[in-house]
């Protein structure tokens, strides 16, 4: 294999390795600023309606998580499609379209929802809850 193919691989590798640590990192906030605002807004204050404000941060982490996911799936079949390539010229190409099909299916991969739909639930709970009383 040539020398820039295998360049240019690694570097598709480096890109799509930072989508995925993009998505752990939305996942940890996600988690970490839903828990807290209902933790803290809700119970401390008194308030446990404003667990409802945890909603809003929670669907804005899932969208992004599913678009890093849908970005790091494109850029795996970039990725493969330049490996199996026999030209040893590479294009260094790093275009890739996510389209609102890509993204919709990103989202519902157990793997996002899973960890947003927890806290959307904890928060909708707590705020109903609280609501109804």
């Amino acid at each position: 294999m040539d020398q820039n193919r295998i360049k240019y691989l690694e570097m598709l590798q480096a890109v799509i390795s930072r989508m995925a640590d993009n998505e752990f990192t939305l996942r940890k906030w996600s988690v970490g600023l839903g828990t807290g605002i209902i933790g803290y807004v809700a119970a401390k204050d008194q308030h446990p309606t404003a667990a409802f404000l945890a909603i809003f941060p929670a669907l804005v982490f899932w969208f992004l998580d599913a678009y890093y996911l849908a970005l790091e799936t494109k850029f795996r079949v970039l990725f493969d499609t330049a490996r199996k390539v026999d030209d040893d010229k590479p294009d260094f190409s790093f275009e890739v379209k996510v389209s609102a099909g890509d993204w919709s299916r990103a989202c519902k991969r157990p793997a996002v929802w899973l960890v947003h739909v927890l806290v959307l639930l904890l928060a909708v709970g707590i705020g109903g809850l609280a609501w109804l009383k």
